[in-house]
């Protein structure tokens, strides 16, 4: 990660400093990035070929008067999704992958210098 020393790609046209975002270039030089579909609108796109001002839609808790977004079955966990629990007998973490938590098995992409 950044925080321990490891380097953003940049740019690989001279002089840039700019971060590359595609193919080893930046935006400026040419990396292909979809754009909002909505007419004269230059923000980069997020869920059906638009930006979330032009209605990308971003799912909210069911529940009145929430603004956490949906986890399971349309409500967030404190109002009601379910999360499932690690396999491992007697442990009550939450499963991170495979059915397992992190104590348990599951791999997570974590910093290499931890």
């Amino acid at each position: 990660c950044i925080r321990h020393g490891a380097k953003r790609k940049l740019c690989t046209v001279n002089e840039c400093k700019n971060q590359a975002v595609k193919g080893g270039v930046c935006i400026r030089h040419g990396a292909n990035v979809k754009r909002c579909s909505s007419e004269g609108c230059t923000n980069i796109a997020q869920i059906g070929g638009v930006c979330f001002k032009h209605g990308a839609k971003v799912y909210l808790c069911s529940s009145e008067g929430c603004s956490n977004r949906v986890i399971n079955g349309g409500v967030c966990i404190r109002h009601g999704a379910k999360r499932k629990r690690c396999s491992s007998e007697g442990c009550t973490n939450y499963a991170v992958n495979g059915g397992v938590c992190i104590r348990h098995g599951a791999k997570k992409k974590r910093c290499s210098s931890e």
